[in-house]
């Protein structure tokens, strides 16, 4: 403004209360400016414009879950996505149902989600799709109708293969075993479980073993799994072997197995963390067990997310997208895509593995 203008028709005395409060208001937009720039450690930088997705794991704290948050903030950022990570800190579908509804509350444009119950989070993620939010499932998946696309770690044929060999290799492919699983809800568990017994039944490899039983805990917790193993050693004391396809129960079979002193007598393998099963395969007592790379996973999911909201893919099958330097991707049979082998884990090859 003209000052000279200004002293013509106000007082004086009245500039300096002018030019005080323009300076407040240029102080308050500086430090309002300067506020809008923070930002969570869970997500990338945000903006008014930009995208927000949220990842529900099936339950938070347990390092296959945090590495597969890991693996998609990646690309998430290379994407210029805000990514977040909150879910259930054990096993529950409801819980799982209210952090989809507050997602789709808050604005959020994009939902990973590993299902603990498909039937039960199923309708949420419909009522989410008809707020225009893009759904896609990973390592467990929820009903079709519920997403465009689920990303598997590695296929459930490979899984039950890499299972049955791994327990047969040890046991001269003779002998009893059981199958400790996860809750009876858990979608791709009832998969890898399934596939297997028809390997057994089927492939000439296995016609000497045989599935006493599957047992599926109520919960998905450490404690419940070291129960549940012990229950397995009492019931069961014939067996040669535990095949526990969750990180949890694999976990909690060794730790069992180890602490009666009965490694020599009883193979414990199937699908378990690197970090979790270190102590126990190099004591001895876990000779082999598997598992896929989750952070791969996560990385291979925010890549089927980002071609879905760029309409590069729609997730039928033959669908096919890039990922990076991890290649190209093909969407199969009812919208799955498998992210990569599954690796086996050895005393040899243990210590290259971080994840």
């Amino acid at each position: 403004m003209n000052d000279r203008l200004y002293s013509i028709a106000a007082p004086v005395r009245h500039r300096g209360l002018f030019t005080l409060c323009v300076s407040f208001i240029l102080i308050a937009l500086l430090a309002s400016a300067c506020g809008s720039s923070g930002g969570s450690s869970s997500s990338s930088g945000s903006s008014s414009s930009t995208i927000k997705l949220y990842m529900i794991p099936k339950f938070t704290g347990i390092p296959p879950f945090t590495q597969a948050d890991q693996g998609a903030q990646q690309f998430a950022q290379q994407f210029g996505y805000q990514l977040s990570y909150g879910g259930p800190t054990s096993s529950s579908a409801t819980q799982q149902v209210q952090f989809i509804n507050n997602a789709v509350s808050k604005g959020y444009k994009g939902i990973f989600i590993s299902a603990d119950d498909p039937a039960a989070v199923t309708p949420a993620l419909q009522r989410a799709q008809q707020n225009g939010v893009t759904v896609v499932s990973y390592d467990s998946d929820v009903l079709p109708a519920g997403r465009t696309a689920y990303v598997e770690g590695t296929s459930a044929q490979q899984i039950a293969d890499i299972q049955l060999q791994m327990l047969g290799s040890q046991i001269n492919y003779s002998g009893d075993f059981v199958i400790l699983s996860a809750q009876a809800t858990d979608s791709n568990q009832v998969l890898w479980n399934k596939l297997l017994v028809q390997d057994l039944q089927t492939n000439p490899k296995y016609k000497n073993m045989h599935l006493v039983t599957t047992i599926n805990p109520p919960d998905d917790s450490t404690p419940t799994a070291v129960q549940y193993a012990q229950s397995v050693l009492k019931e069961y004391p014939s067996i040669k072997g535990i095949i526990a396809p969750t990180t949890i129960a694999v976990a909690a079979a060794a730790q069992v197995v180890k602490q009666e002193g009965v490694c020599n007598k009883y193979v414990v393998t199937g699908l378990g963390d690197p970090k979790q099963m270190e102590s126990y395969v190099t004591s001895g007592c876990v000779k082999q067990f598997a598992l896929w790379g989750f952070a791969r996973e996560g990385q291979v999911a925010m890549c089927a997310m980002h071609a879905i909201l760029t309409h590069q893919i729609t997730g039928k099958q033959g669908d096919t997208y890039t990922c990076g330097n991890l290649g190209s991707f093909t969407v199969g049979a009812e919208g799955t895509v498998t992210a990569g082998p599954p690796t086996v884990f050895t005393k040899d090859n243990l210590d290259q593995y971080t994840f």
